[in-house]
């Protein structure tokens, strides 16, 4: 097996499950994974929110529409504080032989495509049916997996966005809550 080196030094590089992990996902070339994340990774960015609007108040009326757009809120702020916090390198340049899909700028740490669909997986866990609850959680899985298979960041950069997803949520209930009981919206 060919030998990857590292090019500067960074803290994520010195994780080794970490870099491990990348490449073990990253270098496994498919074409028709290759086809899907083309398009697919955009339903991890921002803009795809008109998408499952409609569903949230299918399943939760005005209140679940409020809920995810706090939420969201919530993941919008902590991410650029994050990622400007931690300053780190996305992994095409922390590394070499790394297969890029897509145009990546701005810091790697965390995924905010990753904390985005978390955070909507996990406001659904408080709306929708079973099986929507598992279609979601496909969705967000899929956004997680092809960050790392797509060269844009490392495992640890998708499992913190996932984290900050899931309780951008569940504060986003809290809050959704306080300010339905106690203002008019």
């Amino acid at each position: 097996m060919k030998e990857r080196r590292l090019i500067p030094n960074d803290w994520q590089t010195k994780i080794k499950w970490n870099v491990k992990l990348f490449y073990f996902i990253n270098s496994k070339r498919n074409k028709f994974l290759d086809k899907f994340y083309r398009y697919f990774y955009l339903l991890g960015k921002s803009y795809s929110l008109p998408l499952f609007l409609p569903i949230f108040y299918i399943y939760g009326g005005e209140k679940a529409v409020y809920h995810v757009s706090i939420s969201l809120v919530i993941t919008g702020i902590m991410m650029p504080i994050l990622k400007y916090t931690f300053r780190h390198q996305r992994p095409v340049k922390l590394l070499k032989d790394v297969f890029l899909l897509e145009p990546v700028s701005l810091k790697s740490f965390p995924s905010a495509d990753t904390a985005l669909a978390f955070t909507i997986f996990g406001v659904m866990l408080f709306y929708g049916s079973p099986i929507i609850i598992l279609l979601f959680s496909i969705y967000a899985l899929l956004i997680a997996f092809g960050r790392v298979y797509m060269g844009a960041h490392f495992p640890i950069d998708v499992i913190t966005g996932a984290i900050i997803g899931l309780l951008s949520a569940y504060l986003g209930k809290d809050i959704t809550n306080y300010l339905l009981n106690n203002l008019t919206l």
